[in-house]
C-alpha cells in the first residue's frame, strides 16, 4: 500500500469534512495533527492521545477516515490489559485524494517481456572472475 502524505489527507478531509461544517482552516490543522502522530506507523496507541486528539479521532471516525481494534494483554498476576488501537482508513484515503484503488495488481515479471532476448544470451569473454 501506498504511504500516505499529509496531502492526501487534507483532500480526503476536504472531500468528507466540509459537508460536515469544517472549515479550511480545521481541515488543515487536522491534517497536520494526524500525519503528525502517524508518521509512517500504520497505528497510533489510543492511550497516547489526548482528549482533544481523541475528538478529532471520533470525528474522522463518522466519516470512515480511521477505525480502532482492541488488544487484549495478559500482564503480570493474570492481569489483562486492553489496548486499543487508531487506524487510518488507508485505501478509502487514497482513493479520495488520488482517486485510484490501491488494490490494482501490479505484474511485477512485466519488466522482462520488455527486455531484449540479447540479455540471455552467455558470453564467453566474461570479465567476471571465475567461482572458487
Amino acid at each position: 500500500m501506498a504511504v500516505i502524505t499529509k496531502e492526501d489527507l487534507e483532500i480526503a478531509f476536504r472531500k468528507t469534512l466540509v459537508e460536515k461544517g469544517f472549515s479550511e482552516v480545521q481541515i488543515l490543522s487536522m491534517a497536520d495533527e494526524i500525519i503528525t502522530l502517524f508518521g509512517f506507523d500504520h497505528a497510533v496507541v489510543d492511550n497516547r492521545l489526548t482528549t482533544n486528539q481523541r475528538d478529532v479521532f471520533y470525528k474522522l471516525e463518522e466519516v470512515d477516515l480511521v477505525h480502532t481494534q482492541q488488544e487484549e494483554v495478559t500482564i503480570a498476576k493474570g492481569k489483562v490489559w486492553r489496548l486499543h488501537y487508531w487506524f487510518l482508513n488507508q485505501a478509502l484515503i487514497l482513493k479520495l485524494s488520488r482517486g485510484q484503488d490501491e488494490k490494482i495488481k501490479v505484474d511485477e515479471f512485466a519488466v522482462y517481456a520488455e527486455m531484449d532476448d540479447g540479455v540471455w544470451e552467455k558470453h564467453g569473454d566474461s570479465k567476471l572472475p571465475a567461482p572458487k
